[in-house]
């Protein structure tokens, strides 16, 4: 408790008093129903199956990501069927059967009816237990099931209702159709991208928390909850990802989860962080000197790892592979002599998950959120530098999405140097 009283404080005391936090936004039923139309019109004919595959986590139950974009449901277990050329009900929404016990502890659902239908967007709504006979109904009059859900090295609970339907009705074959998701996914619509920037936007308040709160002796761990703090001001229910924080030698951990030391003197810390609003995530990255200014040693790195990542921004547009924009870093980071330190992949798409959803094999076009993130990371010096930005690709180039957290070295030095 008395850890809790000190953050609260130390928000007030950095202007940081808490703020009414509006609703988590829910987009309207039609944006989902738009979404499942222009689906079903790529998949021309047969019946898809999507199961959702939620998970529980300490901020509670969130929902699948390809599950949630194509339905707003954020039940567990919960089933979606997809069949274009049925003539009256082309989706279906399943929901596991109500169970007036455990909704005693998790809250009440509705009952099938008009008040379900208006909240889901759906016009068919049944239960999970009718899910195979209707599979099997439809598959009278259509002979292809599509497998559009990535499955796991298990399988999946698609390919297991798949390989039952296939056994008991002759004919039947699969087709696969999994990069469907991934491509409408990667490319945001409007209200995606608001979103986006509500994320961005609470995180760069947190990145200027920390900077300005950082200094040698202040633990990894108070920077962390801060960080947190930060986010929830800003309107997020959670983190989109477990915030790192690596000083030292832990900042030449890529994925550093620990937070279990103090800064040391002299050291670089990384802040690699991103906040989720509305489902949709953002991803910033920002190393800082513990001390407030740069030694030589580490402002050269620093300057190295900008100038790979300013020479791949300048390469983004429409039409680009993903992987040459790599091979651009890898060449510049190799010229200033770090090319061995280089460890990991440039970046990633962005969107309802930190990680998201995209086909890297194919050239980037408007729309899509990617980061930027080269990375220098020395272990035997304890030195670990790298810049995280997000991008937004447009018809003639990018836009630097979270262009409100410095990166030039001085401007950082500035940061940090600010009111605390």
């Amino acid at each position: 408790m008395a850890g809790l009283a000190l953050l609260a404080l130390a928000a007030v005391a950095w202007g940081a008093e808490p703020a009414a936090r509006a609703p988590e936004p829910q987009p309207a039923p039609e944006i989902f129903r738009a979404r499942r139309a222009k689906l079903m019109q790529q998949l021309g004919d047969g019946v898809a199956v999507l199961y959702a595959r939620g998970e529980e986590d300490r901020d509670g139950f969130r929902q699948d990501s390809d599950f949630y974009y194509l339905t707003g449901v954020s039940e567990p277990g919960a089933a979606l069927v997809l069949a274009p050329k049925e003539r009256l009900y082309k989706e279906i929404l399943f929901l596991t059967p109500r169970d007036p016990e455990a909704e005693r502890w998790t809250g009440e659902r509705l009952s099938r009816g008009e008040a379900l239908r208006k909240e889901t967007g759906f016009a068919k709504v049944l239960r999970t237990s009718a899910l195979e006979r209707t599979m099997l109904r439809l598959l009278e009059s259509h002979n292809t099931l599509h497998a559009i859900h990535k499955p796991s090295l298990s399988g999946g609970p698609e390919k297991e209702l798949y390989g039952k339907l296939s056994g008991a009705v002759s004919g039947v074959s699969t087709k696969n159709r999994m990069d469907l998701l991934p491509r409408m996914r990667s490319l945001k619509e409007p209200g995606e991208l608001a979103l986006m920037r509500r994320a961005i936007q609470a995180t760069e308040a947190a990145q200027r928390a920390a900077a300005r709160a950082l200094k040698p002796g202040v633990s990894e761990n108070w920077l962390e909850a801060l960080i947190g703090l930060e986010f929830k001001r800003a309107g997020a229910v959670r983190p989109a990802f477990g915030s790192i924080v690596g000083s030292g030698k832990n900042s030449t951990i890529l994925h550093y989860p620990k937070h279990d030391q103090e800064v040391p003197a002299g050291a670089l810390v990384v802040v690699d962080i991103g906040a989720e609003i509305g489902r949709y995530a953002a991803d910033i990255t920002r190393t800082y000197p513990a001390d407030g200014k740069f030694t030589p040693e580490q402002r050269k790195v620093y300057e190295a790892v900008l100038r790979a990542q300013e020479e791949c921004m300048k390469m983004i547009k429409p039409g680009v592979y993903y992987e040459d924009i790599h091979k651009k870093a890898e060449d510049v980071l190799a010229a200033a002599g770090y090319g061995d330190y280089f460890i990991h992949g440039l970046g990633h798409f962005v969107g309802l998950d930190v990680h998201d959803a995209g086909l890297y094999s194919r050239p980037l076009e408007a729309g899509m959120v990617v980061t930027v993130e080269p990375g220098v990371y020395i272990p035997e010096k304890a030195l670990g530098v790298r810049i995280e930005d997000m991008v937004l690709v447009t018809e003639k180039g990018y836009e630097l999405m979270s262009a409100g957290t410095p990166r030039a070295p001085e401007e950082v030095e500035r940061l940090m140097s600010g009111p605390r």
